[in-house]
């Protein structure tokens, strides 16, 4: 009995019979896979990348199952926001411990830096006295040589550098006998010597200015040891005359049972007695030596993409910056030298490789650009026609969104209108991240998306009246008309019928709006009735200008029609026109 009723228990999940469900099940898991194989294979594969792969692969589903779309935008939205909500808070534990991290080694590397100063001064003194004591005794041998050496023999070597037979350095025998290019080569020998007379006065000092420096800085560094010495004794007798008056007041406050001598001179012994037995600490003690390392190093790597940069290796020079410790060349002044750049017309612009190298490494860097910088790169491969790259950045959520970023792809839509459906996806995409409602629902309308947009409208609750009058305006299309002029999923129509026609009469699409009257119309004569006697929103004056731009259209059925219906009304009585006011006071006055 118990496996026949094992057997015909009701499976968990009901099996999919449907051919299309099978179809839409098999290409979301070929999607996932393909996906994780190429992000796998790129060596990009983290926690990170894969929530955005099942988040896209949810989304799919969400579009596929109408029944059930609302449930689950609900639960993927609030599992986006959660997700969102911890990545900020990642980045600003991390922001706050670099920040906390850096402050605590101001105090450090400042007294590292003094130190090293100090035993730079010692070095320069020991060189000065080494290099005095060299020229004493090389002073000293050319003298003896001097004295030594006759005049006859003092003579010979200039006669012999003044040797005419001799070549010229730097000239052949042929050029030595030419008088062009001796004439060349004597103004080349003279630019370079008022080229050197001009480098002695611009790149150089006299030495007496290192010694005069040398002093300057020994003179600060004894000021400074003898101010860090008065510190160090003012905050001793700042502790010692803290704790006497800590001391003094705590007694105040007891039962006063010891006497105040006895309890200072406890205090008295106690403070010795911690004093001898804690080791005395060096200033630079707490100096982590790894700081100086890390600043070499940096700067090592600063010099080393400033080397790339002016030598033309941009390439290289981009993917330098963009993968910088610290993000010191993750800026907008690395990015003004790579605008800056010139290059040929067929070539790669130099910026563009910037921003590649940046959003690609955006991914290792566990932060995406920031918003600055994301909409330089967005408008610099727009310029370029590189849709394919944007399309890339803004799905793998390696850049910060905003409103301005979705306006500059909107542009470009607008502009270039063979990718108008892809922008309009961006946008959409974007505009939901920074929760622009208005901008949203316009992007799900442009693209067809009618029902979904109507859904997103009335799960958000935050639509106003004047969002759906936008969106009325932007996009007037029948199937838009109809969906805010009804109940939707239990919830009363966004906008009245009166609303709408009074909103499209004086645009170009109002033939939409008499499109609607003339289908309520052919519903039967209670149809119309009913939409207008029930709209609490028109009024009674409001139908009459809709009757009127009826008739002024060639509506005159549809115009004769709301005209008596609205007459008809309690308390609505039609306005006669001026003949006939001017027959009632001529009666009046007989």
């Amino acid at each position: 009995m118990k496996s026949v009723r094992g057997n015909a228990r009701t499976p968990v999940l009901p099996p999919i019979t449907c051919a299309s469900d099978k179809r839409f099940l098999i290409s979301i898991e070929e999607f996932i896979k393909t996906e994780v194989e190429k992000l796998s294979d790129a060596g990009q594969f983290d926690a990170e990348q894969q929530c955005i792969i099942y988040g896209q692969a949810f989304d799919k589903v969400i579009e596929y199952c109408t029944d059930y779309k609302g449930l689950l935008a609900s639960i993927k939205k609030e599992y986006d926001e959660f997700i969102d909500a911890i990545k900020q808070g990642e980045i600003d534990a991390t922001h706050l411990y670099a920040k906390l991290k850096t402050l605590s080694s101001e105090p450090t590397t400042l007294m590292y830096y003094r130190k090293r100063a100090a035993e730079l001064a010692d070095r320069i003194d020991i060189i000065n006295k080494d290099s005095i004591k060299i020229e004493s005794q090389l002073q000293k041998l050319l003298d003896g040589k001097r004295v030594k050496t006759p005049q006859v023999e003092e003579t010979g070597p200039l006669q012999k550098l003044i040797n005419p037979s001799a070549l010229i350095p730097g000239m052949t025998k042929e050029d030595s006998l030419n008088i062009d290019a001796l004439t060349k080569y004597q103004k080349h020998l003279e630019d370079k010597r008022r080229s050197l007379n001009t480098d002695i006065k611009t790149k150089y000092v006299p030495i007496q200015r290192k010694n005069e420096l040398d002093v300057t800085l020994s003179l600060a560094v004894q000021e400074r040891e003898e101010v860090e010495s008065i510190n160090r004794k003012l905050m001793e007798s700042y502790r010692k005359k803290r704790v006497i008056a800590d001391t003094i007041l705590s007694w105040s406050r007891s039962d006063k049972s010891v006497t105040l001598h006895k309890t200072l001179g406890q205090m008295i012994a106690k403070e010795n007695e911690l004093k001898d037995n804690t080791a005395s600490t060096n200033v630079f003690d707490d100096v982590d030596p790894g700081k100086s390392v890390e600043a070499e190093s940096l700067l090592e790597y600063v010099e080393r993409f400033n080397e790339l940069f002016v030598s033309g290796q941009y390439k290289n020079a981009a993917v330098y910056a963009a993968q910088s410790p610290r993000g010191i060349l993750r800026n907008t002044e690395t990015m003004e030298r790579f605008k800056a750049a010139i290059v040929g017309k067929d070539q790669v612009h130099p910026l563009l490789m910037f921003f590649e190298a940046l959003m690609e490494s955006s991914s290792f860097a566990k932060h995406p650009v920031n918003a600055a910088l994301t909409l330089e790169g967005v408008t610099c491969a727009l310029s370029y026609d590189r849709i394919e790259l944007v399309v890339h950045w803004v799905t793998q959520q390696r850049i910060t969104f905003s409103e301005a970023l979705g306006d500059v792809i909107w542009d470009y839509g607008e502009k270039e209108t063979r990718h108008k459906v892809t922008c309009l996806a961006l946008g959409q995409l974007i505009y939901r991240k920074c929760s622009l409602l208005r901008k949203t629902a316009l992007c799900m309308c442009l693209q067809g998306q009618i029902q979904g947009a109507l859904d997103y409208t009335y799960q958000t609750k935050r639509f106003l009246l004047d969002d759906y009058l936008f969106l009325l305006k932007e996009c007037p299309t029948a199937e838009l008309i109809h969906g805010l002029t009804r109940e939707w999923n239990d919830n009363p129509a966004a906008l009245s019928v009166g609303q709408v026609m009074l909103s499209l009469i004086y645009t170009d699409y109002k033939e939409y709006g008499f499109e609607m009257l003339q289908n309520i119309h052919s519903c039967g004569d209670i149809a119309l009735d009913h939409v207008i006697l029930n709209d609490v929103v028109c009024t009674p004056e409001g139908w009459v200008e809709i009757a009127e731009e009826c008739s002024n259209n060639n509506y005159r059925i549809l115009s004769d029609k709301i005209m008596s219906i609205v007459i008809s009304q309690d308390g609505v009585v039609e306005i006669p026109s001026k003949d006939e006011d001017a027959k009632i006071m001529e009666h009046v006055f007989m």
